[in-house]
């Protein structure tokens, strides 16, 4: 009877295979345009008015494209990098694998519960089926041998990747400084003296180079080299001060998956351990839309590192070893960081630790690089298909002791000179239901816990809940964590409840509930306070390339307020509310060509004050001229009344890079990038982009402002592949 059905399978997946054999080809066709909404619908719930660097998550996926990640011999950290993918789905795949034996079709996942026909046309770019005679290895085999050192080298992919950016109008760090001497006035208005101190000005140019190197053969090699000269910084040569050149290098050799040796990177690296209470750094994807797998954060271990933010890695080195089910981890890292170090201290203490990574004025030079910092430590990691058990251990050991002054929220923030965290956690998958958790102690007596669950309840509804405590005396600077405040980990109860409803197979329904309290005073509000959000979404998707989505959001919180009654001196919380209200339509109007449009509305209303609101439209066109040239562009026009109405809107940029601005004020801002690929191994971007304002005479602030009403940002990268 099994080898009846098994054949019956076979031959509906080959005719399934004919019938889409147009579809697959169109899918080819737009790999990399899949790739920008992968990287989209990452992000997309960032809200930064920095550049994102998503070079590491897009070079994972362009390596799928390249190299397509066979599903009957991915392991768990390869396929999570899949758009969409988490645990359960992971747990189900292997389950039928085990059951069935190897897939024989990509399109055979239809076969699997839980697997959504748009979810695979998602993935087609990115996976194949191969036969386990192809590779050295098997499912009985837990730890290859990887490939063999020729093989390495001959099929090793190398590129080089150049990119400068500049803001066309002058601001005020690049003019002149200001030497007119001027009055200073005390409180009544009378001249006391004059002020003879001279404006800090920017000491370098006022463009962003940025150049990398790097060669890789999928998860077994990789070596890199990367430059970074920020707007203002300048090339200089000094080994004393450890300049040389670019204002910030990185580097990294490593090798992985070779036996039992798992991953051993030498140079600049990060890691991705547990829930991230005690290491994760890099790229979460918070709150949104996708209510169900972004509360769980990647266990991904050791990861070489070749991005640009001059703050969060490790430098020095890390390995991870197997001894069967089990992995042992062991890493060093020493890194000069920026602090705030006065001149008249005597005592050397640091008051801060600066992580803008800018060293453009005199002032922001003197504290470049001038705090150490050793970090060491270990993790012991056991692994089987549904249960995986870990305990980290953690030693920060900086140069002079870090102390802050004292206010009234910062009381038990970190200060000294050294830190230890232990932690243990935990991930169970059993059938439907993944469990997960960690619970971490700080060198201070401060503990932190994560305890998570999702799973499905039917075939279409998924549901997810997740509760975090991290005490007010916790202290844990590298971590990442699901939660309000995910970087700080520190002063946060809360409590998440998320559900994705799926009736029918163009239409999906999601939402969340968070509720946080903040049991210690924090930035602006001066007591204990809380707060709470939601979102609701509803999806249509009628036809494949086409997406219709309403979202709502509302986001509450308790700050102080800024009114005082006659005679009142205490301070007191008052209930802030924002409120997102998101159309968003796009669709493929030709296999090449591709449309969006979104209108969003917003409100911020502050208890005893004035509403503010806000709008934005944009539309977005997406054209591919044959193989070689693609263009991308976007008008918006928005009207916001108060910084508070902002609205925050994902927006294309060269390969490696996104941006997530935020809309205010009243005005419009375009952007255009030309893609051209004239060769195979050759390939250059230039994007443009501008922002006007129709009411303000002047944009920015400090030395960035610029006099006048508009703000041209242009960017040009070429990267030549080996």
């Amino acid at each position: 009877m099994k080898w009846f059905v098994i054949a019956v399978e076979t031959r509906l997946i080959a005719t399934l295979q004919i019938t889409l054999f147009m579809i697959c080809l169109m899918n080819m066709a737009a790999a990399q345009s899949d790739l920008d909404q992968s990287i989209e619908e990452m992000i997309s719930n960032v809200e930064t008015d920095e550049q994102i660097d998503v070079s590491s998550f897009s070079e994972e996926l362009e390596e799928y494209l390249i190299h397509p990640l066979d599903i009957n011999r991915a392991t768990t950290e390869e396929l999570s990098i899949l758009p969409g993918m988490n645990d359960l789905k992971i747990n189900r795949l292997v389950s039928y694998r085990q059951e069935f034996g190897d897939l024989l079709s990509v399109y055979e996942l239809q076969a699997i519960p839980g697997f959504r026909v748009h979810e695979i046309r998602t993935w087609l770019p990115f996976i194949t089926v191969k036969s386990g005679k192809e590779k050295d290895i098997s499912p009985g085999q837990k730890h290859p041998a990887g490939p063999k050192v020729k093989e390495l080298f001959r099929e090793m992919n190398s590129e080089i990747i150049h990119r400068q950016s500049w803001v066309v109008e002058n601001q005020k760090g690049y003019l002149s400084p200001d030497t007119t001497f001027k009055d200073i006035e005390d409180q009544d208005g009378n001249i006391i003296g004059q002020d003879t101190s001279i404006d800090q000005r920017y000491r370098g140019s006022k463009f962003r180079n940025y150049t990398r190197f790097r060669a890789r053969y999928g998860k077994n090699f990789s070596a890199a080299l990367t430059g970074e000269k920020d707007p203002g910084e300048i090339f200089l040569w000094n080994p004393a001060k450890g300049q040389l050149g670019y204002d910030f290098l990185s580097g990294h050799v490593a090798i992985g998956n070779y036996g039992n040796l798992k991953q051993l990177v030498i140079g600049d690296y990060n890691l991705q351990l547990g829930q991230g209470m005690i290491l994760s750094r890099g790229i979460g994807f918070g709150k949104g839309a996708e209510v169900i797998s972004s509360l769980k954060m990647p266990d991904k271990g050791i990861l070489p590192y070749s991005s640009v933010n001059e703050n969060q890695f490790m430098r020095g080195i890390a390995s991870t070893v197997a001894l069967g089910d089990f992995y042992l981890t062991a890493f060093y890292s020493r890194l000069a960081l920026d602090g705030t170090i006065p001149s008249d201290d005597s005592t050397q203490t640091a008051t801060s630790l600066k992580t803008s990574g800018f060293h453009r004025t005199e002032t922001e030079q003197l504290f470049r690089k001038n705090l150490k910092e050793s970090v060491m430590g270990g993790r012991i990691n056991y692994r089987s298909p549904t249960l995986r058990l870990g305990m980290t251990g953690l030693l920060q050991q900086y140069g002079i002791p870090v102390e802050k002054p004292l206010n009234d929220y910062n009381q038990y923030d970190f200060r000294g000179d050294r830190n230890h965290l232990m932690s243990v956690d935990f991930d169970w998958v059993f059938q439907n239901i993944n469990v997960f958790g960690e619970l971490g102690r700080s060198r201070s007596g401060g503990t932190g816990a994560v305890l998570g669950i999702m799973g499905s309840l039917a075939p279409t509804v998924d549901v997810s809940l997740l509760a975090r405590r991290f005490t007010r005396d916790f202290h844990s600077n590298r971590g990442y964590v699901f939660a309000e405040r995910p970087t700080a980990v520190q002063n946060e109860t809360g409590i998440y409840l998320g559900i994705k409803i799926k009736p029918g197979t163009r239409w999906v329904l999601s939402g969340y509930v968070d509720q946080f309290y903040f049991p210690w005073n924090r930035f602006r509000a001066s007591f204990p306070s809380r707060g709470w959000e939601y979102l609701a979404q509803v999806e249509f998707k009628p036809r494949r390339g086409t997406e219709v989505y309403l979202r709502y959001r509302q986001d509450a919180k308790e700050i102080n307020s800024d009114i005082f009654l006659e005679g009142q001196q205490l301070e007191y919380l008052v209930l802030t509310r924002k409120r997102l209200l998101r159309l968003h339509f796009q669709t493929n109007i030709h296999r090449d060509v591709s449309y969006r449009s979104r209108i969003e509305f917003s409100w911020f209303q502050k208890e005893g004050e004035e509403s503010q609101t806000g709008i934005l439209f944009f539309q977005d066109l997406s054209w591919k001229f044959g193989f070689k040239y693609k263009l991308t562009g976007r008008y918006a026009l928005f009207d916001a009344s108060d910084y508070n109405a902002r609205i925050y809107a994902y927006e294309n940029d060269v390969l490696g890079f996104s941006s997530i601005p935020p809309y205010y004020h009243t005005g419009s801002r375009y952007y255009l990038i030309f893609n051209w690929k004239p060769i195979k191994k050759l390939e250059f971007w230039a994007r443009i982009a501008q922002t006007q304002l129709f009411k303000n005479q002047a944009l920015g602030s400090g030395l960035e402002e610029i006099t006048g009403n508009s703000r041209t940002e242009v960017k040009v990268q070429g990267r030549i592949q080996f």
